[in-house]
């Protein structure tokens, strides 16, 4: 076999594989998506509900504790904790949005949640900006398909910057430095940034405020629709790169 058709049949291989775990992955989002949804019936049944009295006693309690803490300084210590997730990606930002939720109320756990978010890719695209787009930038521009769908060597693709935002797996402040990279505006990056992110903003804002009554609708609603559009964003990033 020619060393080009090797490399071909290589190249297949991977794609093929790379296909069959995003369908995986789609297919385990939906399944647990199906099986909360039956959980969620289950704990609506007057006989489950009696027997979990004395947990939500626990957590009211723990509410109340929470509801107590001076909410500037949460807004100080959420904020602190974004500016770290920018240089350090070890906190998952479910954690930081649920905090917002459990210390705010939805709506105020949203603009604090999106302010953070725009923080800590600020700071990202302007290290792009200023330093480049990292070696992951480089590796991506290797790629035809990537290169040509996020515009990296030109303006940089908009819509696909909502598309990637949207998808949950793809890394937020890499995917911010590339384009931090490219001839693109800083005002449209934050605000684009932030339509593709905000529905995982808004959905774990939710589970936050509701994080205190952990069997009930209110709270798995959110967690569901969030498996659900996981699952159709990995479908929709393997057609992207098809």
């Amino acid at each position: 076999m020619q060393r080009s058709e090797l490399l071909k049949a290589v190249k297949v291989n991977k794609v093929a594989k790379r296909k069959a775990t995003i369908k995986r992955s789609s297919t385990v989002c939906f399944c647990v998506a199906v099986a909360l949804v039956i959980i969620t019936y289950v704990m609506t049944l007057p006989e489950v509900k009696r027997s979990l009295q004395d947990m939500y006693a626990w957590f009211e309690r723990i509410e109340n504790y929470i509801a107590g803490y001076d909410k500037l300084a949460a807004f100080g210590l959420i904020m602190a904790l974004f500016a770290v997730k920018s240089v350090a990606a070890f906190i998952p930002f479910s954690v930081l949005f649920i905090s917002s939720g459990m210390v705010f109320s939805a709506p105020v756990a949203m603009g604090v949640s999106v302010l953070g978010f725009a923080l800590l890719i600020s700071v990202k695209f302007l290290w792009g900006k200023k330093f480049g787009g990292g070696n992951a930038h480089k590796l991506a521009v290797k790629s035809k398909s990537i290169t040509r769908f996020m515009d990296l060597k030109g303006k940089g693709n908009k819509w696909m910057l909502v598309v990637l935002r949207f998808v949950p797996f793809v890394p937020v402040g890499t995917i911010s430095r590339a384009y931090g990279a490219t001839e693109m505006k800083y005002l449209p990056f934050v605000g684009l940034s932030v339509l593709g992110f905000l529905p995982r903003v808004v959905l774990w804002s939710f589970v936050g405020s509701n994080i205190f009554d952990p069997f009930t609708p209110t709270f798995m609603a959110p967690i569901i629709v969030l498996l659900i559009i996981s699952g159709i964003s990995l479908l929709i990033w393997d057609a992207v790169l098809d």
